[in-house]
């Protein structure tokens, strides 16, 4: 797209390695070009508010209902997160104790302090294993919006956008039969999960049935730590946020839920998702997905196929 701006000739052009912006440099001054470059940008910026409230948001929720829509695939660098924080806190950095020695006078030390490495990577684990859970809803929600083609979702009659925004056990009782014993059992050792490590520190650190959020004063005793909903079941005393018998089967789980969607619930979703090709909605794609399903030999072709094709259009291979 050739353009001028301020007399000068310019060009936006698609490229095989993204957009790019060219302007004609002025008396060989880069310098002028650059500030020239910035303006245009900055305007192009401000007029999308324009191009958004006059163009696309009106037309914007027919085409959700219609299923014209694509949604980017993001498995890639949000599995990088979750696996990132899930090997901090597998195996912290070592951390060695420290003893400091302080007010000392006449050779004398007047105090002494000390630090357990052993209690500080305990800490840091902990804080990295509430991050992995976080990484991992996030990962799964994600998995659950574009599963949504596979599993027979019909736009014209439920909302794309709602689905995205609904809560991720909204999602799973979406996505999921909770009649089936197996997607009822996951669900209620994800949740159980999520209780204790995520939602407990995404609400201010008040915990639910876990820990030291509140202590009651009891008479003739002294402050017990109990969990905020717990406080008339039973009493959960605190000693450690995280340990590894905490952290352990937190990611046993993760990985068996892992296996059975890969292996057996959502084996077709899973395998394009996987593949990192975008999912759209269109009715001409989710027929194909009809088809291709019908053995996961044909469903390998269609996903080998679209990888072509797909590798072909970034790499602008026509």
């Amino acid at each position: 797209m050739n353009f001028l701006f301020q007399g000068r000739q310019c060009e936006l052009a698609l490229e095989k390695f993204g957009l790019r912006l060219y302007v004609e440099l002025v008396d060989n001054d880069e310098t002028q070009a650059n500030q020239v470059a910035n303006k245009i940008v900055k305007k192009l910026s401000s007029s999308m508010r324009a191009v958004e409230s006059l163009v696309l948001a009106p037309t914007a929720s027919g085409l959700f209902r219609n299923g014209e829509a694509t949604v980017i695939n993001q498995h890639t660098s949000l599995r990088r997160t979750y696996e990132y924080f899930r090997e901090r806190a597998s195996n912290p950095s070592v951390i060695e104790d420290e003893v400091k020695h302080f007010g000392a006078g006449d050779g004398i030390a007047r105090g002494t302090t000390f630090q357990s490495g052993k209690l500080l990577m305990q800490l840091n684990s902990f804080h990295d294993l509430v991050a992995s859970v976080n990484a991992y809803l996030s990962l799964l929600e994600h998995h659950m919006v574009l599963a949504l083609p596979f599993q027979g979702f019909d736009p014209s009659k439920h909302s794309l956008e709602k689905f995205i925004g609904f809560r991720w056990g909204d999602k799973y009782g979406q996505i999921f039969d909770l009649t089936r014993k197996d997607d009822k059992r996951y669900y209620d050792r994800l949740v159980e999960v999520v209780e204790r490590w995520r939602n407990t520190y995404s609400h201010g650190g008040f915990e639910k049935g876990h820990g030291s959020s509140v202590y009651l004063h009891y008479e003739g005793i002294g402050a017990i730590p109990v969990g905020l909903s717990s406080a008339t079941e039973r009493v959960g005393i605190f000693f450690m946020h995280a340990t590894d018998e905490d952290i352990n089967p937190v990611f046993e789980l993760f990985d068996e839920f892992d296996a059975w969607l890969s292996d057996t619930r959502m084996r077709y979703a899973m395998e394009w998702i996987t593949s990192g090709l975008q999912v759209r909605f269109d009715p001409a794609f989710r027929a194909e997905l009809v088809d291709a399903m019908e053995s996961p030999e044909r469903f390998s072709k269609y996903v080998d196929y679209n990888a072509y094709l797909d590798d072909r259009a970034v790499n602008m291979d026509y």
